[in-house]
């Protein structure tokens, strides 16, 4: 059973970029800039960093999300938003020194765990730019590594936090997203029907 939660988890962690590249060629998603540059650098070193570790399940999802962040990261740079504010260069200078701490660290979990918060403060200029422009984000893209990595969590037969951590992470991180840009899109579209009114 492990072995077809596996392959769910690889099937719909390669649906994510299509979705997001596709929705992007349809101008329905506008990536933030520095957010796709930082989240390329760190998929890169999750890749690395998994493989080190020998993890057999979660490199899938890693793989799947670089290949991914590669593509959403060139179409962000003429079909994105952001990315060069004094924000964008906080966010990239602490992601920067966070990324220097993953990859110095001699701790396996404890450079995984770096790479998840160097991850999350990539991450910020887009939960920001949700917030304030939902309709430039695209629900389905970040669903779909929901179920990527709630399927890779299912796929693991030995619970171990180093196995654990990473499709966790993803599984919130890409929640919280969902629920942001479909309640944000409520949101607004009800403000703009009680303004018709």
């Amino acid at each position: 059973m492990n072995q077809i939660f596996l392959i769910i988890s690889i099937i719909a962690g390669f649906v994510s970029p299509i979705i997001g590249v596709t929705c992007v060629l349809k101008g329905n998603f506008r990536p933030q800039r520095m957010t796709r540059f930082l989240i390329f650098l760190v998929s890169l070193l999750f890749v690395g960093t998994l493989y080190a570790q020998g993890d057999g399940n979660s490199i899938y999802l890693a793989s799947a999300q670089l290949l991914g962040s590669t593509a959403l990261f060139y179409l962000s740079l003429k079909r994105g938003m952001g990315g060069n504010t004094k924000f964008d260069w906080v966010v990239f200078t602490m992601a920067i020194c966070s990324l220097v701490v993953w990859q110095t660290t001699n701790n396996p979990l404890l450079g995984l765990i770096m790479s998840i918060v160097t991850d999350f403060i990539a991450f910020v200029p887009t939960l920001i730019k949700t917030w304030k422009y939902p309709e430039t984000e695209e629900w389905k893209f970040y669903m779909s590594d929901v179920v990527a990595s709630l399927f890779s969590i299912l796929s693991i037969s030995t619970f171990l936090l180093s196995n654990m951590v990473f499709p966790v992470y993803i599984l919130l991180i890409n929640t919280v997203s969902v629920v942001m840009i479909l309640g944000r899109k409520g949101y607004f579209e009800r403000k703009r029907s009680d303004l018709s009114i």
